[in-house]
């Protein structure tokens, strides 16, 4: 036979053993622990939201207002380098231009016209000396020595002078007196040869007599002589006495504008 027990204590809270109260605590406390994963996964979703809204507004509208404005940048470098390209032409032109003015402005200062040198040759001829030729060489004579070297490195200009005089004291006062000149470089000054000869006369005096007039012989010599390189500007007066005034007026122009 079976024996039915029924304990109605359990039913009373009171009576409940422990482990029965402690279920519904556990089930509690279980479901009270989803909180925080729902605020993190609420926070997490935010954030997102938050970096993709920052993302959408870099990628469409910060971005390609900065991109504008380094293109307009990029435009005004570009302009401000062509402007500079222009500037270094203009400078490369103002410097051209310098340079052959200045050049232009030393062939007029270094000119010696041969109006002024060959009466300054004139002046310094003695009473008893004749001038017969005068000539502009680029090797010296032979016999002659070799000119001097020119501080602008220019090739020197060599004047040889022929002629005939009464003696020989009145060449080498003409070779004295050249070598006094402004014009005329003193260092550069030689006699070349000289020598007696029989002179030659050019006309006949008595045409109607046999008889010939004895004349005496002539010194022929042979005078070399160089340019003095010097600029017009120191002997301006000198170029004035010996009459190269156009060269005295041009350079006088040159000096007003400031070129020389």
């Amino acid at each position: 036979m079976y024996n039915i027990e029924i304990n109605f204590l359990n039913d009373r809270p009171e009576y409940r053993p422990e482990s029965v109260k402690a279920k519904p605590s556990r089930q509690r406390q279980q479901g009270g622990n989803n909180m925080p994963l729902i605020a993190g996964g609420a926070f997490a979703v935010a954030c997102l939201a938050v970096v993709g809204g920052a993302w959408v507004y870099l990628a469409q509208v910060e971005i390609p207002k900065l991109q504008a404005e380094r293109d307009d940048l990029d435009a005004e470098l570009g302009s401000y380098q062509r402007e500079e390209n222009r500037l270094r032409e203009i400078q490369e032109e103002v410097q051209q231009i310098r340079a052959q003015t200045d050049a232009l402005a030393g062939v007029f200062n270094y000119i010696s016209p041969w109006s002024a040198l060959l009466q300054d040759l004139r002046d310094r001829s003695p009473l008893g000396v004749r001038i017969q030729s005068i000539e502009e060489m680029n090797e010296p004579p032979q016999g002659g020595p070799q000119p001097q070297p020119t501080e602008s490195g220019r090739p020197p200009s060599m004047i040889v002078v022929r002629g005939i005089a009464q003696s020989f004291n009145d060449v080498n006062d003409f070779i004295l007196l050249l070598k006094e000149s402004n014009l005329y470089l003193g260092s550069g000054t030689h006699l070349v040869n000289a020598q007696m000869e029989d002179y030659n006369a050019q006309s006949i005096t008595f045409s109607e007599t046999r008889n010939r007039l004895e004349l005496s012989q002539v010194v022929a010599f042979t005078i070399q002589t160089q340019v003095r390189e010097v600029p017009a500007t120191d002997i301006l007066q000198e170029l004035q006495r010996k009459g190269a005034l156009g060269l005295v007026n041009r350079i006088q122009e040159l000096q007003r504008r400031g070129v020389i």
